[in-house]
């Protein structure tokens, strides 16, 4: 008799011990999130999605979808996009603040609008803080970026508290009898695939 009562207060002394413990254990995750990554990306057209699916299986990553709440479909949507770049603006996004906790690293993908990020992606980095997260940027372009818009790109997530750990990317058209023409799916999921190996250096991925 005297053994049960023993057990019951070592059982009972676990359940106390669980239940006062375990706000310290939620929040310590939350502060050293493992090595997981996440993939936050915007796609007008379809290409950064398809870019950013195929770094998802490759990299075991997460992903998440950041939706413009305006309208960017059809050649309309285009033009707003692309004074909306010009002019620096932001849209209205969903989410706005995406849950980063769970993730030490972070991919950013978006298009290219007139040299530089899409309003969308510049929203998202600039309503949110990056600090002691790995942050590499992502990008599909229509044409090689100059290094002079790049570095603009990386220098708005540091000023967000994230020093950028790498900048990739694919050229999605290519020039055909003198016409830009889009390249085939095939080959922007082999040039994607081509950066994991320096995605997983940066993060320290195995």
């Amino acid at each position: 008799m005297r053994y049960i009562s023993s057990l019951f207060t070592a059982a009972s002394l676990l359940i106390v011990f669980a239940v006062l413990s375990a706000p310290l254990i939620e929040a310590f995750s939350q502060e050293n999130p493992v090595n997981k990554t996440l993939i936050l990306y915007y796609s007008r057209t379809g290409n950064t999605r398809l870019c950013s699916e195929t770094l998802q299986k490759a990299l075991g990553a997460d992903v998440l979808e950041i939706k413009d709440r305006k309208n960017r479909a059809g050649g309309w949507g285009f033009f707003t996009g692309a004074i909306g770049s010009l002019f620096n603006v932001h849209t209205k996004i969903e989410p706005l603040h995406p849950d980063l906790a769970p993730y030490s690293n972070i991919i950013i993908a978006s298009p290219i609008w007139t040299g530089t990020l899409s309003t969308a992606i510049r929203t998202l980095i600039d309503k949110n803080r990056w600090d002691g997260r790995r942050v590499m940027l992502f990008t599909t372009t229509n044409a090689a970026e100059k290094e002079k818009y790049i570095e603009k790109s990386k220098a708005r997530v540091a000023q967000r508290g994230a020093p950028v750990a790498g900048y990739c990317q694919v050229v999605v058209k290519k020039e055909v009898a003198g016409k830009k023409v889009d390249r085939p799916k095939q080959e922007i999921i082999e040039d994607a695939l081509k950066f994991v190996p320096e995605i997983k250096k940066a993060f320290s991925l195995p």
